[in-house]
């Protein structure tokens, strides 16, 4: 008799013990399988030794972006403006012109500052010489170091005046508005421009009560757009106290050169760390529910046993499923699940279908 007469031989005689037992649910069976007979009422199952993974467990967060900073640009002394040379829309990088005002007498005011400290500091000068061949009094003294303290002070004044007709960026960012136009006049306190800091970005978000112990600053943070661009963020703050309506924290995630692909007030999804969890990676196909309706697998125990255990799907993969609730390691029913019951005794094969597949 040839090999494979004897092996379809075999394969025929499974079939019949199958059909009396009503138990054999894998039809996929080796050579191996069928030199030992299954016992009348024990069904065969296949399936594999799982063994629990450690891996990050993250917390799934809705969010939003927006800008680290936002300034209302305003000016320190009154003029026309005679240039804005950042309109709506422009980058700028920290020590650029925004906004340009007339200088006007403030020059000649400068000039006449300088001439008048100059002046001052002469006098003085020679007071104290006088002071020192006893020729002046403590008081002229006084009285000439008050007078070059108070032009010394009169320069500053008029230097800081003439300085602040230029309008300049504090932080590299984008205009954002720009609510004057050129030959307006710009009291004291009014907006030149609206300034946004474009690095870093930041993506806010809420986390419950339940989970905010489990989160720390300097946490590594994924975070995905709604656009589906994904960025790495560090969580960079955690508040002491929840929202009044939500009774969630707010928290803060900071993302370090975003590019051009984030803006302000978009949707974000953050994957934010809270510990590490065992898990199985498991095939979706393993899963069945028991009579109550719990989502679960089928495991076969030491003693060959069948045992239901409800599971908790952590996340899915292009691999599989990640379940928790499970021992560290199993033996999995993969094929058969559905045909056995709690309680069940049976054989399982634990042969990969690598190997089946050879015959």
């Amino acid at each position: 008799m040839s090999n494979k007469s004897l092996i379809a031989g075999l394969i025929a005689l499974a079939m019949g013990v199958w059909l009396f037992s009503g138990g054999l649910v894998s039809s996929m069976v080796t050579a191996a399988e069928s030199d030992m007979p299954v016992p009348a009422g024990m069904a065969l199952v296949r399936g594999i030794e799982s063994v629990a993974s450690e891996r990050q467990q993250l917390l799934a967060v809705r969010g939003q972006t927006r800008a680290n900073r936002v300034v209302q640009v305003k000016s320190e002394v009154s003029g026309r403006i005679e240039a804005l040379p950042a309109v709506k829309g422009t980058q700028v990088r920290q020590g650029d012109l925004l906004c340009q005002i007339a200088v006007d007498s403030r020059a000649s005011e400068l000039d006449e500052a300088r001439a008048q400290f100059k002046s001052a500091q002469f006098e003085f000068d020679g007071i104290v010489d006088l002071k020192q061949r006893k020729l002046q009094s403590e008081i002229n003294v006084a009285k000439a170091k008050a007078a070059l303290e108070s032009s010394r002070a009169k320069l500053v004044k008029t230097e800081l005046a003439l300085a602040k007709t230029r309008i300049l960026a504090p932080f590299d960012g984008v205009v954002e508005s720009q609510p004057v136009e050129t030959g307006d006049f710009l009291n004291i306190g009014q907006v030149c421009v609206g300034l946004m800091e474009l690095d870093p970005m930041l993506v806010t978000g809420q986390v419950s009560e339940k989970n905010i112990g489990q989160v720390a600053i300097g946490d590594k943070v994924q975070v995905a757009l709604i656009t589906g661009e994904h960025f790495t963020g560090v969580l960079s703050f955690i508040s002491r106290a929840p929202d009044a309506a939500t009774r969630t924290y707010p928290i803060e995630v900071t993302i370090s050169a975003p590019g051009d692909k984030m803006r302000a007030g978009m949707t974000a999804d953050l994957s934010v760390p809270v510990g590490i969890e065992r898990a199985h990676l498991i095939s979706p196909a393993s899963l069945v529910l028991s009579d109550a309706g719990n989502v679960g697998v089928r495991i076969v125990d030491d003693s060959n046993i069948v045992r239901f255990m409800e599971v908790s799907i952590i996340s899915e993969e292009v691999d599989g499923i990640w379940v928790k609730g499970l021992p560290a390691s199993i033996r999995l029913i993969t094929v058969g699940q559905e045909e056995v019951f709690d309680g069940q005794p049976v054989r399982i094969d634990l042969t990969p279908l690598s190997s089946v597949a050879k015959f």
